[in-house]
Formats: structure tokens, C-alpha cells, sequence
């Protein structure tokens, strides 16, 4: 934070008194910060817990950074590069445990359709079958658990927020390509079809658990 309040105090300076030299200076200052973060980070355990160190300290300094500079000001673009970037590796690892069987199931079948081999899906109707029922039946209960990881993990609430939401829009893209590999010829008379849940139904539901300001 210090060193946010510092920067942002010199870029705010800078505007009105451009210097080269020190632009050039705040440049290696932010290196060396956004370095000392990264090994910072490096001592949690868990990639998971090393995000949410990384974005929590990101969404700090660009807040106190936006206070002062310009939103187009180099460094405040930076830090939102670098926040953005973080946030969805962050919710790629918030879905992979729920969800990580649809998503590799997804992809795959995307690949095999679009390199001409769709029918090598006829073999997939037991894992599809068990990834239909095993979203429908669980995945309230895995919204509703990643939306507390999420409130818990970070201090700005309205990044919380933005991260659920985010990470709902994902969830709700995933199933709707899930939907479409499953209208192919191949999967279409599969039974457990008849199970799969409505998009629009989906999203209603999934509203529900956006967090309100």
C-alpha cells in the first residue's frame, strides 16, 4: 500500500509536471514490487492461495493508484492487466474441482467435432450420462460453496462480487457448449438428454446467488 500511495502520489505529479526521469524511475519501482509480490505469493502452498494473495494486493494498489492517476496512466493499466489476468486463472481453479469432468468432456468434444471425428462421441454416452446427472444433482450446492470461498477469500467486496459473477457467466458458457456437443447426431437419442437443464432455468437460478450490493 505504501508503495502504492507513493507511486500514485509522483504519477499525479507527473501529469501536471511531466520528467522523464522520473517515469523511468517509477518504471523500475513497479518491477521491482510486482516481483516481490510474485515471491511473496510463492510461499503459499496452494496455486489457489497464491491468487487470491496476488489479487487481493493487485485490486489494492490499482484502487489507491485510480485515486490519484489517470485510469490511462501506465501503471494503473498495468495492475489492471495483471489483475484481470489473475482473476481468471482464479476462476478457472474456483470451477475445476465441481466442474473440471464437464469442462474436459466439453473440450474434448469440441476438438473431436471440429476436427471431423464426432463420431468417436457414440463411445461417450456412459461418461455423458454420468456428467448430466451429476451436474443436475450437485451443482446448486457447488455454486453456493464457491460463492462463500469466494466472499471469504477477498478483502473488496465488489471484487468478490465481480469473481462470481464471473465465474457464474463461465459456468453458464461451459453448459451451454455442453448443450451444443450434445445436439450432435451422435448424442442426441441418448437418454439421459431428457435430464439435462434448461439454460434459460439455469440462469434464473444461478441469479440467485449473485451477491447484492
Amino acid at each position: 500500500r505504501r508503495y502504492a500511495e507513493f507511486s500514485s502520489a509522483l504519477v499525479s505529479i507527473n501529469q501536471t509536471i511531466p520528467n522523464e526521469r522520473t517515469m523511468q524511475l517509477l518504471g523500475q519501482l513497479q518491477v521491482e514490487v510486482e516481483n516481490f509480490v510474485l515471491r511473496v505469493a510463492a510461499e503459499f502452498s496452494s496455486r489457489k492461495e497464491q491468487l487470491v494473495f496476488l489479487i487481493n494486493n493487485y485490486d489494492m494498489m490499482l484502487g489507491v493508484l485510480m485515486e490519484r492517476a489517470a485510469d490511462d496512466s501506465k501503471e494503473v493499466e498495468s495492475f489492471q492487466q495483471l489483475l484481470n489476468a489473475r482473476t481468471q486463472e482464479f476462476i478457472e481453479e474456483l470451477l475445476s474441482p465441481p466442474f473440471g469432468g464437464l469442462v474436459a468432456f466439453v473440450k474434448e468434444a469440441e476438438s473431436l467435432i471440429e476436427r471431423g471425428q464426432a463420431e468417436r462421441l457414440r463411445g461417450e454416452e456412459a461418461r455423458v450420462t454420468q456428467l448430466i446427472r451429476g451436474f443436475g444433482s450437485s451443482w446448486k450446492s457447488s455454486v453456493e460453496s464457491l460463492s462463500q470461498d469466494v466472499m471469504r477469500s477477498f478483502t473488496n467486496f465488489r471484487n468478490g462480487t465481480s469473481i462470481i459473477q464471473g465465474a457464474l457467466t463461465q459456468l453458464i458458457q461451459l453448459y451451454h457448449r455442453f448443450h451444443r456437443v450434445l445436439s450432435q447426431p451422435q448424442l442426441r437419442a441418448l437418454p439421459a438428454r431428457a435430464e439435462l437443464i434448461n439454460i434459460h432455468h439455469l440462469m434464473v437460478e444461478l441469479k440467485k446467488h449473485k451477491p447484492n450490493f
